[in-house]
């Protein structure tokens, strides 16, 4: 691999009026050489760039469900421990508390059921995610590299998926086989919904690009792309979460009278949105609505009608499963599926609700471990949001930290609709929280290693 050196160091020269200092001639001095190809730099980026990499032109998983995403982790761990080695800094596990109670709930389960141990495992491998971002994130200019990959190649996939769904070629798409849905590479469209919305906040929160037009034109390329996968989870998720995040930044400015009135506000207008949906037949409306484009029938339009019947039959049969339970131990790590067929139920499917899921399968333990993640997360966004609470270079890379705050209140939300822990992007957003938590604030007795401007 090719390494540029650095250039000798210039004698410093008095600092011009911009603060920099002045080369000869009083222009400003040349910046060093740096090396734009550091291993780590290159492998965080690739492991990012896979991360939708799960059923590539229609392929189907690999075994055991794993694709790319998971031979990069592999290559990314081994790069993280090497990279933790070299330096001399201990590997930091983000969450520790909440994900080893996690763990041990699902060994519990998986002992006393005698089934669900290679989830059990699969889940433990999806939390290095978070663990190797965070840590590689210690360094800021790695997590400069971070951001802009999410970024990057989060803008580039929705133009390709929207370029292949408008071209009709659905390798490119990812559309359903039985409907308009686009899913990309994901092979499940409430799944690639949610990368779309991280970018999206990624964008937000880093302001990246720093231009103003060109990072409003990319926000507009992922709010399309997160359209086309016609999750009305994915969407319900967002809307609430742009009304958090400006919350969240009326408080941090100190303007809390303005955050309580616009809350009120939302809640009035979201309340009276809900009374009007339940006592008001809106079928009709939707029927109509759902007549403009597939992409409204196969998304608002299964709103009333298939979508809510099926979910309520899931979770009319999973709250009975909870109560039939014998003991308080769970029926094993991702066992909902095989549970429900052992039962002969008419309609089998997966939980498709983190909650349920949490304590269906991995019993007391779980219900607690999630409740802990669940707090763990908030408090580590409400500390790493207060202001000035992030160092000059992390604040500069994250300007905007309130928005991690509201991109966890979409996985919250989407976790009533669908097992946002398993998805893999999902813990690489922790490690990028976890990050600016553990070495990015003021107050953090990890100290960040020195910005080494890797991948700019």
């Amino acid at each position: 691999m090719t390494t540029i050196t650095d250039r000798p160091p210039v004698a410093a020269a008095p600092d011009g009026p911009d603060g920099r200092g002045a080369g000869p001639g009083g222009g400003a001095g040349p910046a060093p050489l740096r090396n734009r190809w550091r291993p780590e730099a290159v492998l965080l980026s690739l492991g990012i760039a896979s991360l939708p990499m799960l059923m590539p032109a229609g392929l189907p998983p690999g075994p055991g469900n794993t694709g790319l995403p998971d031979l990069m982790l592999v290559v990314l761990t081994v790069a993280t421990l090497l990279w933790a080695g070299t330096r001399k800094v201990p590997v930091r596990w983000p969450f520790l508390l909440p994900t080893l109670l996690t763990i041990i709930a699902g060994g519990v389960a998986a002992y006393v059921n005698q089934a669900g141990l290679l989830t059990l495992a699969k889940d433990l491998f999806v939390l290095f995610w978070g663990v190797c971002v965070a840590n590689l994130s210690r360094d800021p200019g790695l997590l400069r590299v971070a951001v802009r990959a999410f970024v990057g190649f989060g803008t580039c996939y929705a133009l390709v998926m929207i370029g292949g769904f408008v071209l009709g070629v659905d390798a490119l798409s990812g559309k359903q086989p039985d409907g308009m849905r686009a899913m990309f590479t994901f092979g499940d469209a409430n799944y690639a919904s949610n990368w779309f919305i991280c970018v999206f906040f990624i964008v937000r929160a880093t302001r990246t690009p720093r231009a103003a037009w060109r990072r409003y034109a990319v926000l507009g390329v992922l709010l399309a792309a997160e359209l086309l996968t016609g999750s009305n989870g994915g969407l319900l998720s967002l809307l609430v979460a742009l009304v958090l995040g400006h919350l969240f930044r009326l408080f941090r400015e100190g303007r809390a009278y303005r955050a309580v009135a616009t809350g009120a506000l939302a809640a009035l207008v979201g309340g009276t949105g809900a009374a009007v949906v339940t006592t008001v037949d809106i079928q009709p409306y939707l029927h109509r609505i759902s007549a403009v484009h597939p992409v409204l029938r196969d998304s608002i339009g299964r709103t009333t009608d298939s979508s809510t019947a099926t979910r309520s039959t899931v979770f009319a049969t999973t709250a009975d499963m909870i109560a039939e339970q014998p003991h308080p131990w769970g029926i094993g790590p991702g066992e909902t599926e095989n549970a429900m067929r052992d039962r002969q139920e008419t309609y089998v499917r997966e939980a498709h609700n983190d909650y349920i899921a949490s304590t269906l399968e991995r019993g007391f333990l779980g219900g607690v471990a999630l409740v802990a993640l669940v707090f763990a997360l908030l408090l580590t966004c409400a500390r790493i949001a207060r202001h000035g609470a992030l160092t000059g270079e992390y604040a500069r890379i994250v300007p905007r930290p309130e928005l991690f705050g509201a991109l966890v209140a979409v996985f919250l939300i989407s976790g009533m609709f669908y097992e946002t822990l398993h998805y893999r992007h999902g813990w690489a957003v922790f490690g990028l929280i976890a990050a600016l938590h553990l070495f990015g604030r003021r107050e953090s007795a990890d100290r960040p290693l020195a910005a080494t401007g890797g991948g700019r």
